[in-house]
């Protein structure tokens, strides 16, 4: 072969070569998935994002942050005031600029509803984290509920009620699309099978003093009081104006997740004797809760405790990286992912749980937990019943 055919077939050599790198590129770019994540990690509500970022980093912990070859890189973004717009702006920035691939997080259901015009323009895989309305995976395909739905929450206890044999309830729940699903749900459930509602009473989110609710509550005779309230000041308020009253002693008061473990130490006595209706079991007798619970301590300290909100972090991340494992090909795919989750089974730190090929919703257990006094004289949530999805 002459010189001048070598350096032609060189030429051409190294032209494939270009080309394959500019083929495999795109493949390069996919070997991270952005992970978007917007909720208050700030102000009155930080509680729930630092819990939130606790679970995620349990999960990090134990799984670490690659999954088939693809790392996940988590972006965060702060809503501080926990407003809606805010919430869109923060989201909108997340897909245009920094080009996720999942999103997930919200505080309050308002901000996941506002956001749900994007998820369907950008076809954005959307985990939520907490919020429980029931009506938002039905504003986009793209909505996957890793909490709860909390009609569901509502009827199974009002159902819970009426097994203990109560016929009169009184339902307190904070004044917005949540509260009023509680209301609606427990009210129906309860009527339905005999109860009567002697009292229901709407509360403005802003609100610390319960004494007014209390009065009235007590007032009442009631046999159940059915609550729902964001955590933090509002329930911390309410416990210490129930308490007062001496209404924990009187009355069954059932809430959510109003008083996790993680939580207790801002209640005092107060909180003692109160009963929620919720997924998260906390202390749980299952292996994955029994790891779940160790490696927050391990990272946190001997004094933190597992909640909904780092359980909805913890799982939130299982699912994403269940999106990755689907993927058929270099780039990520929405649908895939999408494909991935629904009718998914995993072992939770909650117990088994199944995401709804249909619905989009978690098919899980319940848990009735009532706060008691430990042998060493700190309060804990402690299981009185599993509820299976059959009894819902």
């Amino acid at each position: 072969m002459n010189r001048l055919g070598l350096l032609g077939r060189l030429a051409a050599a190294a032209a494939a070569l270009a080309a394959a790198a500019l083929i495999a590129a795109p493949a390069a770019a996919q070997s991270v998935v952005k992970f978007g994540i917007v909720g208050p990690f700030s102000g009155a509500s930080a509680m729930n994002g630092e819990q939130w970022k606790q679970g995620i980093d349990v999960w990090l912990s134990l799984n670490g942050d690659t999954v088939d070859g693809r790392r996940i890189e988590l972006i965060y973004r702060d809503t501080a005031s926990g407003n809606p717009a805010v919430a869109k702006q923060l989201s909108q920035e997340l897909l245009v600029q920094d080009k996720i691939d999942i999103l997930g997080g919200f505080a309050l259901s308002p901000e996941a509803a506002g956001v749900a015009p994007l998820i369907n323009e950008t076809k954005t895989p959307t985990l939520l984290f907490h919020v429980a309305s029931p009506v938002l995976t039905t504003l986009s395909p793209y909505f996957i509920r890793v909490g709860q739905s909390i009609a569901t929450n509502g009827a199974g206890a009002a159902k819970y009620a009426l097994r203990q044999g109560r016929k009169t309830a009184f339902v307190t729940v904070a004044d917005y699309a949540p509260g009023k699903d509680v209301l609606k749900a427990f009210s129906e459930t309860f009527t339905a099978g005999g109860g009567t509602i002697v009292g229901e009473q709407l509360v403005p989110l802003n609100t610390v003093d319960f004494a007014p609710v209390a009065e009235r509550i007590a007032q009442t005779n009631a046999e159940w009081v059915q609550l729902f309230l964001p955590p933090g000041a509002a329930s911390v308020g309410a416990m210490k104006a129930f308490a007062a009253r001496d209404l924990l002693k009187k009355v069954q008061i059932v809430g959510q997740g109003e008083a996790e473990d993680s939580d207790m130490h801002l209640f005092g006595d107060s909180v003692e004797g109160f009963y929620s209706y919720n997924y998260n079991g906390g202390a749980v007798d299952n292996p994955e809760n029994v790891r779940f619970r160790e490696a927050i301590k391990k990272l946190f300290g001997p004094s933190a405790e597992p909640s909904s909100f780092s359980l909805g972090g913890y799982d939130a991340m299982e699912l994403a990286a269940q999106m990755i494992r689907s993927q058929k090909g270099d780039a990520f795919s929405s649908e895939d992912a999408m494909a991935g989750v629904l009718g998914y089974s995993w072992k939770s730190p909650r117990g088994p749980v199944t995401i709804d090929k249909e619905t989009r919703e978690p098919i899980q257990n319940f848990y009735v937990r009532k706060v008691e006094r430990q042998a060493d004289g700190s309060l804990r949530n402690v299981v009185v019943e599993v509820v299976t999805p059959d009894q819902q």
